[in-house]
């Protein structure tokens, strides 16, 4: 009987499949539950362990296809966006050749490090350390990744006062990159910069992006300050009322850029 059974299970693998499963339920169901509990835990670690750590690998896998599809995707932008910004640069050097403007001044940037806190000036100074050589001088333009800092003070050794926006001290000449209106930026108190001197007839609207000018020589023209959050018409009076939420966050400053011309 056992060696027919034998060859019907070799001859139709179907049937020996269930008859097994058919025992299998039987023995777990006549077994005592302290038993049960065990085995179905061993069961668990030698049969779907395994796969979980399978299926985590598998997880993290498909995660990090995703970043990299999202960062080549990135890296494509921005080639093309460098390529269109380099075409930019070719053509306007062209027409600032052809009308005989002067050429676009260049700078380098110098590395500092956030040193101190202004005791004196919490509120809109702080301290960077730059290395040893490096020509740094009061009134020097002040980057950080996001956009414009503010304006190197005092220089000691190799310890630099930086002037931040947020100085009442510390005025730009700024204008909106949207629709060139120009204007003066400088700080009072509160979270944002004012933007002065926007003449009413002047169109400006909420989500402009604020520029320095040029005008008056410290800073370049170009850098990123802030954008409009807010509009004020008063009744009385020539200017329009307007706040700009500065790029940076003043608070979070690690490392900053200091402009320095290049020499001709």
């Amino acid at each position: 009987m056992i060696s027919s059974l034998r060859k019907l299970i070799a001859n139709n693998k179907e049937f020996g499949l269930a008859a097994g499963l058919v025992i299998l339920s039987f023995i777990i169901l006549v077994t005592p539950i302290n038993i049960k509990r065990p085995l179905a835990k061993y069961t668990y670690i030698v049969s779907l362990s395994p796969f979980q750590g399978l299926s985590e690998d598998l997880k993290q896998l498909s995660h990090t296809v995703q970043i990299n599809r999202h960062l080549r995707k990135q890296l494509m932008e921005r080639e093309l966006e460098l390529s269109f910004a380099r075409e930019a640069l070719a053509q306007n050097s062209r027409l600032r050749d052809t009308l005989g403007f002067r050429e676009r001044r260049e700078y380098e940037l110098i590395p500092a490090e956030l040193e101190a806190i202004d005791p004196k000036r919490r509120e809109n100074a702080i301290i960077v350390s730059v290395a040893s050589g490096r020509d740094v001088e009061p009134d020097m333009a002040v980057m950080g990744v996001s956009g414009l800092v503010g304006k190197t003070t005092n220089v000691l050794g190799n310890n630099v006062t930086v002037e931040l926006l947020t100085s009442p001290s510390c005025r730009v000449a700024g204008r909106s990159a949207d629709n060139r209106a120009l204007g003066i930026i400088r700080w009072e108190s509160g979270l944002y910069l004012h933007f002065d001197n926007v003449p009413i007839r002047d169109s400006v609207e909420v989500g402009d992006t604020i520029i320095s000018s040029g005008l008056g020589g410290l800073f370049p023209d170009g850098l990123q300050i802030g954008t409009i959050v807010a509009i004020d018409v008063p009744e009385k009076g020539f200017f329009k009322q307007i706040d700009v939420k500065p790029f940076v966050d003043f608070n979070s400053l690690d490392e900053v850029f200091i402009l320095k011309e290049k020499e001709e």
